[in-house]
């Protein structure tokens, strides 16, 4: 680095901040354009960036053969700084204004009899004043105003030969710059009046039509914007084209060539480009309305003057109110952003939801649309949130769970289910579907559970209507029962799916599937923000629409696992894994080619670890029962209380019996509370209820008697079904037979003798007489004993225990 180029660094380094300064091209250099420079071209990205001295000390050090010195842009960028440059006749101005030119720091020329003065525009007169050329008055100097003007450095030479190369001097100190003197003031707001007057501008605003933008208006609005928007010079075609398109695109008459015209020819390094003719109008005829508008021209200003400090006061109101004609849209609060986002969200084509969401979060700077949602989102859940609460006020709110199926589809909850292509998510949904919308008894436990019948909403998002059609066939959903469907759904209409839940009331909501649904949001599933409608969905189930159980439908990815982010698991309460059999599982009852196992993976409801078993049956229906058994014989910590408990009240049934009565039981085992909490659980889990009360021997109190939950308690109307009542004996159910377990059939005689129960739980209503077939063995109860199904479901009884149990059962009931 030469010693002219460490003398530079060191001044740069002592400038003070708050300035635009500008490292400048050395002469011959080539600039970004290809032009060469003539020795004054800052670099091209000073004009729009403020340059601090740290940065232009780094362009000189990587480049120290390119930069050779330093420059400052004038007016409002640089606090008001302005230049007083003189050219020719300094003394003879030291004669007239030397006192008002004391103090001022001063760049030394290389030409004789000149000098540059540095000075400060209070900011009042910023948008009142105008610098001018030396031809403009013929006083020897120019006043730089909004363009850049040399510090310290090289200096090219001038291009008339009187100034010789050599290197700008500098004297004084930037940090004291005095204010313009009031003869200098009085000439740059001659020269911005002047400028006007020429224009023929309107004078008298009150003449304005602010209503109908009358054309001289916009005229002084593009004026006081082309105050401040300084040219570039050379290398800088575009810069000057896009200030012409910009002025054409509101104003393409010949007011607007002669304001554009006016503001090119005042860039002295094009003054040979005048001679003989406007360089302007020609391309002033090429103009097209495109991209650039105003909005461009504003942006230009704004770098120089933020703020619209550039506009007079009530032309600023004018912008303003341009700018809201030119965006009804446009959000002023967020008030009206949540409003304009609710009632886009409303929208039924989707298609014009996303471009309404897409505008909307455009003019609130948003980076998409889905940031949009996510705050419209959590705006909703602040409105539901509740205030803060002591324990015993949450303890007395009434937040009881309900289960479509006994201890399997809990309402309120959100279940996803996940499982590789073509394994049968879809046709486990459907079966679930058909048990809810009929009300067909499901296998729990090897029990036949009552179902909560209710109607059914199906949203899909990636299946034709066709193939839905043809999976609801093959589960045999009866055309009439309570099913709505919607295709094309997308996860993220928040207030369609609220509005559509209100209509509907459905007690079960299938969605199919997460990816289908996720619109064009899928490529982002591994994301954590791809589980936003997941936890919309589960936070606001039954707060902003009625209590529902939701079965969301997944893929799984292609080693069989979980897809996508583990917020996704985070955000629902249940996880299903749905799979084929293992050689090992296949050896099984019941298990088999045909035959699907699903495993709950997590549960808020203490589920974890239960499974299903789906099956298509001999005709090719789909049938679904619980495969968890009664009484898991590894099970040996105090957990398994909870299933012994169960297998007892079942085995007991129609009877029931009291806490004490299962405390004091030896089969139950465990402690008081071990059993207290067990019956808390079940009952919960709605497999058992409190079927009545009944004095205790002792002290007369009175306690409740519980009962187990099976489908015989199940009115037959509740079924879907219209029937009378019938002894029910146990048969096989044949070739064909049912996977809920073994199919109740009316003795012969009975009103509905010779009806059968289907492979899904549903009677026929007409149907030929049933073949008896041998009876299954039964307990004491009349009840077909599960042993042989579940052989871990209870241990052996002896003479004297089963006769015990019979006088229980005779004594409670007599």
């Amino acid at each position: 680095m030469s010693q002219k180029s460490q003398e530079l660094l060191a001044f740069v380094r002592q400038l003070p901040e708050g300035f635009a300064y500008a490292p400048i091209y050395a002469k011959d250099c080539a600039l970004q354009s290809g032009k060469i420079s003539k020795g004054k071209t800052p670099l091209e990205r000073s004009h729009h960036v403020v340059m601090t001295p740290g940065d232009v000390a780094l362009q000189i050090e990587r480049k120290p053969f390119v930069f050779q010195a330093v420059g400052v842009f004038t007016g409002p960028r640089s606090k008001g700084l302005v230049i007083l440059d003189v050219d020719k006749n300094l003394a003879k101005l030291l004669k007239k204004w030397g006192n008002s030119l004391d103090g001022a720091p001063v760049v030394k020329s290389t030409k004789p009899n000149a000098a540059k003065y540095l000075f400060l525009v209070p900011d009042y007169w910023w948008t009142h004043v105008k610098g001018f050329g030396l031809s403009d008055t013929g006083a020897g100097y120019e006043v730089l105003w909004g363009r850049q003007g040399l510090l310290y450095g090289a200096y090219p030479g001038s291009t008339d030969g009187k100034g010789l190369e050599g290197e700008y001097g500098f004297l004084g100190d930037l940090d004291s710059i005095p204010e313009a003197p009031g003869w200098l003031i009085a000439e740059m707001k001659e020269a911005a009046g002047k400028e006007l007057a020429d224009a023929g501008f309107i004078k008298n605003r009150k003449a304005l039509d602010f209503s109908d933008r009358d054309p001289g208006e916009v005229a002084e609005i593009i004026q006081s914007a082309l105050k401040v928007i300084p040219g570039q010079g050379a290398g800088s075609r575009d810069h000057w084209v896009k200030v012409g398109m910009a002025i054409h695109s509101e104003l393409p008459t010949d007011l607007g060539l002669t304001l554009w015209s006016a503001w090119s020819s005042e860039d002295p390094e094009f003054a040979n480009e005048w001679k003989g003719s406007n360089p302007c109008e020609e391309v002033w005829k090429s103009f097209k309305k495109g991209p650039v508008t105003l909005g461009s021209m504003f942006w230009m200003a704004d770098q120089q003057m933020p703020g619209r400090l550039w506009l007079p006061e009530d032309l600023r109101k004018v912008v303003m109110q341009l700018e809201a004609d030119a965006d009804p849209d446009r959000m002023p609060g967020f008030t009206d952003l949540i409003a304009a986002t609710k009632k886009a969200l409303e929208l039924e084509n989707p298609a014009e939801q996303k471009y309404e969401l897409h505008k909307i979060a455009y003019k609130a700077k948003m980076r998409d649309a889905f940031e949009l949602e996510k705050m419209y989102v959590d705006q909703i859940q602040y409105e539901s949130q509740a205030e803060t609460m002591t324990v015993a006020e949450l303890f007395d709110k009434d937040f009881k769970r309900t289960y479509l199926i006994p201890d399997l589809l809990p309402n309120p909850s959100v279940v996803l289910i996940y499982g590789a292509g073509g394994d049968g998510k879809s046709m486990a949904a459907w079966t679930l579907a058909k048990h809810v919308a009929t009300g067909n008894p499901f296998v729990i436990r090897g029990q036949h559970v009552p179902v909560e019948q209710g109607p059914v909403l199906l949203l899909n998002g990636d299946q034709p209507l066709g193939q839905m059609q043809e999976q609801l066939q093959e589960v045999e959903m009866p055309a009439d029962a309570p099913v709505t469907l919607r295709t094309d759904w997308t996860l993220q209409s928040y207030a369609r799916f609220t509005k559509l839940m209100h209509r509907v009331q459905p007690k079960l909501v299938v969605i199919d599937s997460l990816i289908g649904c996720s619109g064009g949001r899928a490529f982002d599933e591994n994301k954590s923000d791809f589980a936003t409608p997941l936890y919309w969905l589960t936070r606001n189930n039954g707060v902003l629409f009625p209590a529902a159980t939701i079965l969301i439908i997944h893929h799984a990815n292609k080693t069989g696992g979980f897809r996508g982010t583990s917020a996704i698991r985070d955000a629902v309460d249940e996880t299903w894994s749905l799979r084929r059999p293992t050689d090992k599982e296949m050896e099984l009852p019941k298990v088999g080619n045909n035959t699907r196992i699903i495993t709950v993976e997590k549960s808020r409801s203490g589920r974890s670890g239960t499974s299903l078993l789906m099956r298509q049956e001999a005709d090719l229906n789909f049938t679904l029962e619980d495969w968890t058994p009664e009484i898991n014989p590894t099970e040996t910590a105090p957990s398994g209380i909870t299933d012994r408990v169960l297998q007892r009240l079942r085995v007991m049934y129609p009877a029931g019996k009291t806490r004490e009565e299962l405390n004091s039981d030896a089969l139950c085992g465990g402690s008081v509370a071990a059993i207290r909490k067990s019956l808390q659980r079940l009952e919960k889990r709605g497999l058992i209820w409190v079927s009545g009360t009944r004095k205790t021997e002792k002290g007369g109190r009175v306690v409740n008697v519980y009962q187990a939950v099976v489908a015989k308690d199940l009115e037959p109307s509740s079924r879907g079904e219209v029937v009378e009542e019938c002894p029910v004996s146990q048969t096989t159910s044949g070739s064909n037979g049912s996977a809920m377990g073994h199919s109740p059939t009316s003795e012969p005689g009975c009103p509905t003798s010779g009806s059968v129960v289907d492979s899904t739980g549903t009677l026929p209503t007409k149907s030929e007489p049933c073949p008896i077939a041998d009876p299954l063995p039964c307990n004491q109860y009349g009840q077909v004993d599960t042993c042989e199904t579940y052989p871990h479901a209870r241990e052996k009884r002896s003479a004297d225990e089963i006769a015990a149990l019979v006088e229980d059962a005779r004594s409670f009931w007599s």
